[in-house]
């Protein structure tokens, strides 16, 4: 696991969109197109503005979404909503948004659909940038969660899961270990002296194995993928 840690956040953002986009450079001219998927929520946004900025071949760039409300795309809880706003404009506007919410009325209706678009528009997910929260889930695969057990089985083959148990915004869909851990790289981006502490608690040794009460140790604790932690200086 490659830990980096920066002075503040816009130095972070830069940084990480510049480690991004070289790799998907160096992706688009071995294969092709490349395929993202990003997390939602307040922290990535400097980094979806840097990213946005990057000269690249971005009609040939596919990014989705690592999990999502919900919730229509101009809710103000929608992580399409933030991507639009914040990663589709400059450059960036070229890409194709592939996201995870659909028309049907609950994500488990919505499954298969959402399935089914993933597997026809992705061959492998190339790159994943996910956030951690202070409970310490990643993606939507929350502590405790009915849903977990879909959620973080590799061997399970669904790309996919319906999470009804989410603590707040209940009813979301998520992306599974199953296709993370196909990545070529994994990122962890996540900031400030709180969350420095939670991942301290993740890393701990006595429990790194106990993916239930912190599921965000799945990341931490592979070894099939290269995780990069992009994160703030702890005070």
């Amino acid at each position: 696991m490659q830990d980096l840690r920066f002075s503040d956040s816009d130095v972070l953002a830069r940084q990480l969109a510049g480690d991004l986009a070289a790799r998907m450079r160096k992706g688009i001219e071995q294969r092709g197109r490349v395929c993202i998927a990003v997390s939602g929520g307040n922290t990535p946004k400097a980094f979806f503005d840097a990213l946005s900025r990057e000269p690249l071949a971005w009609e040939k760039v596919l990014i989705t979404l690592v999990d999502e409300r919900w919730v229509d795309a101009e809710h103000d809880a929608s992580n399409a909503r933030l991507v639009r706003e914040y990663l589709l404009k400059n450059g960036a506007q070229k890409a194709y948004f592939l996201p995870l919410k659909n028309a049907a009325a609950t994500p488990v209706d919505g499954f298969m659909e959402c399935e089914n678009r993933l597997h026809e528009q992705i061959i492998r997910l190339d790159y994943a940038v996910l956030g951690m929260g202070t409970d310490g889930h990643t993606a939507s695969w929350f502590p405790h969660s009915k849903a977990l057990a879909s959620a973080l089985n590799e061997a399970g083959g669904a790309w996919c899961c319906p999470v009804m148990d989410a603590p707040s915004m209940p009813q979301r869909m998520t992306l599974t270990w199953s296709l993370l851990a196909q990545c070529r790289h994994l990122f962890l981006h996540f900031e400030g002296p709180d969350k420095d502490q939670v991942f301290s608690r993740a890393c701990f040794a006595d429990d790194v194995h106990n993916l239930n009460e912190m599921p965000v140790r799945t990341l931490i604790g592979q070894s099939s993928v290269t995780l990069s932690l992009y994160r703030t200086q702890g005070e």
